[in-house]
């Protein structure tokens, strides 16, 4: 069985939250499910929810850390994908075993260091429900 299932989230770097949350609500037709600020990773963010996930706008509030970096060394765009998994922790054990740069701060996600897979940051995790 293939441990990465559906894609459930895809996150964009923004440079302003609430420009960008007005633009795909009014050319997506989405609509803001929740708002919320991360000082730990340094960020803001908007989640909007699609079909089976949720399209996650970041919007940097802290340069020296990781959103803030990838913002000014790329610019806006896409930064982590989400794929869901039915197994996280085994997928860290078996990654992990496997050598790869996992990090996991609760048993329902982990993220795979971008450097492992080519430049995507991989996010392992269950399905949301809205």
């Amino acid at each position: 069985m293939a441990m990465l299932g559906d894609i459930v989230e895809l996150s964009v770097v923004v440079r302003d939250l609430d420009e960008a949350a007005a633009r795909f609500t009014r050319l997506f037709g989405l609509s803001v499910h929740r708002r919320d600020t991360s000082e730990r990773f340094g960020f803001k963010n908007a989640i909007l929810p699609t079909g089976i996930g949720h399209i996650e706008l970041l919007q940097p509030t802290d340069p020296g850390k990781a959103v803030g970096k990838f913002l000014a060394k790329r610019g806006e765009g896409v930064y982590l994908v989400g794929f869901e998994c039915a197994d996280v922790a085994g997928a860290v054990a078996k990654l992990r075993a496997d050598g790869v740069q996992v990090d996991s701060p609760r048993p329902d996600i982990a993220w795979v260091h971008p450097r492992q897979t080519h430049g995507l940051f991989v996010e392992l995790r269950h399905r949301e429900r809205y």
